[in-house]
């Protein structure tokens, strides 16, 4: 598929941008980038990402963004809307419908005649079937008139489209805008998980924001997933969505179809880990469940199986690697054997559990200990 790019004027540049002049003749171009539900491995979505071109050049927003005016920002909107459907029309029809996701500033959304702007569009290039475009507000321009912003939401929405939150956790506002608005989607900051290898701890903050997007009924997009021991880590820990590097780079409208086709059947998706980084995930997963039965008014009993350290699912991963006779391996076997007295022996049950957490840190930071994800990103 060949979309034709659209020339955006620069009256709203400044003479001094550093990037006044190149945006005269740039030209705008969408590309895609995937976003795989982690517990299925099918591709749900795809977010449509603004490059100008400018003669074999790909310049990325950070490069132009700040030097244009409302007026460029609202042009450059628009063609990416059209990019997005026009992608959408032209993918094949999947099990479930896939979205295109486009990025949109909350300044842009409260300007007069928005929603004037998305129905020309609509009408012009749809139609689209209902969620089959997603706008992603830019979580960096907060707004204080809540009121004004939910009834815009409500009216783009009643258009078929649905609302992301983007960058959750890069503004102070997030918790309020997801209280306050009528959004479908929550995506977290990448920043949370690109250095998961380096910060597993900051694995609770992807625990914790799941648990709460399906307490209010929304959708979990983790961003940053550079690695596939990040993916598998997040698959792990019961994830819904993620996007990055690990499952597939940025790619041209044309080249997505292709790139579909390609990717294998998808199979029986388990929560065995396949990285030391999922391992860890697996065990913030046991540790919370035993946190909730400690909190129930009635006590739960642990089966028998709970104290074998090989029917788990760190198990059968650390079984497969060889890893039972390491000094996190054997940290591991111990946590099984005071795992159900959470509530008999609750202090036991605490020193096992961090004990074993600490001896995977430890091990994470070891790069002797630093073996291949068994998982492959498509």
């Amino acid at each position: 598929m060949s979309l034709p790019p659209t020339k955006v004027r620069k009256p709203g540049i400044r003479a001094n941008s550093s990037v006044s002049g190149l945006l005269t003749d740039a030209q705008v171009q969408a590309v895609f980038q995937p976003i795989e539900n982690l517990q299925t491995g099918e591709i749900v979505g795809l977010e449509a990402l603004a490059r100008l071109a400018l003669g074999d050049q790909l310049l990325s927003p950070a490069s132009f963004l700040p030097g244009l005016s409302l007026t460029d920002r609202t042009a450059l909107f628009r063609e990416m809307l059209r990019q997005a459907i026009a992608l959408q029309g032209a993918l094949p029809c999947s099990g479930s419908e896939r979205y295109v996701a486009v990025n949109v500033e909350v300044p842009l959304v409260l300007s007069d005649g928005f929603l004037h702007l998305v129905h020309s569009v609509l009408d012009q290039y749809g139609p689209v079937g209902e969620g089959a475009i997603v706008l992603e507000l830019l979580e960096g321009h907060a707004t204080t008139d809540c009121a004004r912003m939910s009834k815009r939401l409500h009216a783009i929405r009643a258009l078929g489209i649905r609302v992301a939150l983007d960058d959750i956790g890069s503004a102070y506002s997030s918790l309020i805008n997801l209280r306050d608005l009528p959004v479908d989607i929550m995506k977290l900051d990448q920043s949370f998980a690109r250095g998961l290898g380096d910060r597993p701890r900051d694995l609770h903050f992807a625990l914790s924001l799941q648990s709460l997007a399906r307490s209010i009924g929304k959708r979990l997009v983790v961003e940053g997933v550079e690695t596939v021991e990040i993916r598998d880590a997040l698959r792990v820990l019961g994830v819904d969505l993620g996007q990055g590097y690990g499952i597939a780079r940025p790619m041209p409208g044309e080249a997505v179809a292709a790139w579909l086709a390609g990717r294998p059947e998808i199979g029986d998706f388990d929560k065995t880990p396949t990285s030391l980084l999922g391992a860890y995930a697996g065990h913030l997963r046991v540790v919370e469940a035993c946190r909730t039965l400690m909190g129930q008014p009635l006590p739960i009993a642990w089966e028998e199986a709970s104290k074998d350290p090989h029917a788990c699912s760190i198990g059968v991963f650390f079984d497969r690697q060889g890893l039972h006779e390491t000094v996190f391996g054997r940290a591991h076997k111990r946590f099984h054997e005071v795992m159900a007295l959470y509530e008999a022996d609750p202090r036991g049950w605490h020193n096992g559990a961090e004990d074993f957490r600490q001896e995977l840190e430890r091990a994470l930071k070891d790069p002797s200990l630093r073996f291949r994800c068994e998982a492959v990103a498509a």
